[in-house]
């Protein structure tokens, strides 16, 4: 899709580019071009799940040996070669396609959807996030086994092999890792600077950190400014560009039911005073008006009650690690209910880069804060610094057994695995986590049902029908989200000439609840042409 305007004085004619590249009828892989004149910006760089899926799954990835061939051929990164790392283009891939010049990158939050294919982007166009969106994904990289696309904070180096199509990543002797060049919103707090020049295994690949910058000093007379924003993890942020024609508003995702609704509230006054000429708008939930949508606080008191009420069992919480919200009200709950929250060692690090980007006070200490001690057999470098940071933390799975009644295990669906060494006779599993989205989720959720009846677990927040169907019901999950409701309000106190939807299944929504309000809605798709 793309959109033009201009705007005439009498001596200029002002012109100003917006192009959706991805995202425009999808929930995430949101990749938004903005050309002011100034600057050629991208909101966001995600992965577009729902078409992903179409050709891949677990156990069928694009090739790492290809570099982008796969995703290039499939249209699962746009055509514009020049945005791409030259280390990931085989010889045989040609570079077709209309040239496109980035000069910065602003990514909205911490989530794939909107920054998981920034590891196929040339590390030299900067990107710009929060502190602890920058935080949180070199934890999740460091910790995980990252595909190539997924390189978000630093990028291995590939080379080419005898034969010219194949490629792989240097050795890592030869070869350091490269750090991306980092606009940050904000401050940057001096453990976070820290956290980015370090390795993952400071014995294995050397890391070239990239150079931080501040995104209130970057060139050019075109202005950005970031406003935090509620969301269902840290460091979430809209974006609003000033242009010649007008100020540009994107909301990236947001709620207005998380602990920190304030945020989203200063934001839409904020940029409701720059009265913007275009808002692009999130509209996840977008669907019909006056539907449940609980809060942060009612998920947590409904979720003491089961704890409280399950004197000497086992509970397991299912809820994202990356939901710090989620998991600050289960150590709270915890601590009210004299258990222990015990986590992941993947999960323990991720907070403690949080906590030094100056996010996070109290959490990683907490005396109801552990780590479970599930098998690993080669550990990497992070999770035996883990270990030994906090060895006196370590609960194994005899422990739980023998004391059940003593721990709130945070386990998802992949996790179950370790109950096989727990061997608990019963307990309480709290599903706190989003509903089932598509075909292949709905599947997992028929097999955590299995490993729950196996386990004789007692189920609060969904079950599946006779028909192998799931069923959401008791309030545990408050979606990172805004409602049906709340994206009306948003959208009504912003106020822009222009609204156009984006990360949504449901543009038509907007059309029809605000054709009586002074916005003009324009229903774009991907790929087609705009101009007014």
């Amino acid at each position: 899709m793309r959109i033009c305007w201009k705007r005439e004085t009498d001596t200029k004619v002002f012109f100003v580019e917006l192009r959706i590249l991805d995202g425009a009828d999808s929930i995430g892989g949101t990749k938004i071009l903005l050309d002011t004149g100034d600057k050629r910006l991208l909101l966001d760089f995600g992965l577009n799940y729902k078409r992903y899926g179409l050709y891949f799954e677990e156990y069928l990835k694009p090739r790492s040996s290809r570099g982008i061939a796969d995703l290039w051929r499939l249209g699962l990164i746009p055509h514009h070669p020049d945005l791409y790392r030259d280390d990931l283009w085989p010889d045989d891939l040609k570079k077709e396609g209309e040239p496109l010049a980035v000069d910065l990158i602003l990514i909205s939050h911490a989530h794939m959807d909107h920054c998981g294919l920034l590891g196929v982007v040339r590390p030299e166009i900067p990107v710009a996030a929060t502190p602890p969106t920058w935080a949180i994904l070199k934890a999740v990289q460091d910790a995980g086994k990252s595909e190539f696309y997924a390189e978000t904070v630093y990028a291995v180096p590939r080379e080419r092999l005898e034969d010219p199509r194949a490629l792989k990543a240097t050795g890592w002797r030869s070869g350091a890792a490269w750090g991306r060049e980092i606009y940050l919103v904000g401050e940057a707090p001096s453990g976070l600077e820290e956290f980015l020049c370090c390795p993952p295994n400071p014995r294995g690949r050397a890391l070239k950190p990239g150079k931080i910058c501040f995104l209130d000093d970057t060139p050019g007379s075109c202005e950005v400014r970031a406003f935090g924003v509620d969301h269902s993890i840290p460091g979430a942020v809209g974006y609003a560009v000033e242009t010649d024609a007008g100020w540009v508003v994107y909301t990236g995702d947001l709620r207005l039911h998380g602990r920190s609704r304030g945020e989203t509230l200063r934001f839409v006054e904020e940029v409701r005073r720059l009265r913007p000429i275009l808002l692009l708008i999130e509209g996840t939930r977008a669907g019909p008006l006056g539907g449940e949508n609980p809060t942060e606080e009612e998920v947590a008191e409904r979720a003491y009650d089961i704890v409280t009420e399950s004197e000497g069992k086992l509970v397991i919480a299912d809820f994202s690690p990356r939901q710090v919200e989620r998991l600050q009200s289960f150590l709270e709950i915890a601590r009210e209910a004299e258990r222990v929250l015990l986590i992941l060692a993947k999960d323990m690090y991720l907070l403690e880069a949080l906590e030094a980007c100056g996010y996070l006070e109290g959490v990683v200490e907490s005396p109801y804060l552990g780590i479970y001690d599930d098998v690993v057999v080669s550990p990497g470098a992070w999770e035996k610094g883990i270990r030994e940071r906090h060895g006196g933390r370590m609960v194994g799975p005899e422990e739980v057994r023998e004391t059940p009644g003593r721990f709130i295990l945070a386990f998802s669906f992949w996790d179950l695995k370790n109950l096989l060494d727990i061997e608990p006779e019963g307990g309480v599993y709290i599903y706190s986590s989003s509903e089932a989205h598509g075909e292949e989720q709905e599947i997992d959720m028929r097999r955590l049902w299995e490993w729950l009846k196996y386990f004789r677990m007692e189920v609060h927040g969904f079950w599946i029908d006779g028909e192998g169907r799931p069923h959401f019901s008791g309030g545990l999950h408050a979606s990172g989200h805004a409602g049906p409701d709340d994206l009306l309000f948003i959208a009504k106190e912003i106020s822009s000439k222009i609204l156009v939807p984006v990360h949504t299944e449901c543009p038509s929504f907007y059309l029809k609840h605000l054709k009586s309000e002074p916005i003009e809605v324009r229903l774009l798709g991907n790929g087609a042409r705009f101009v007014s």
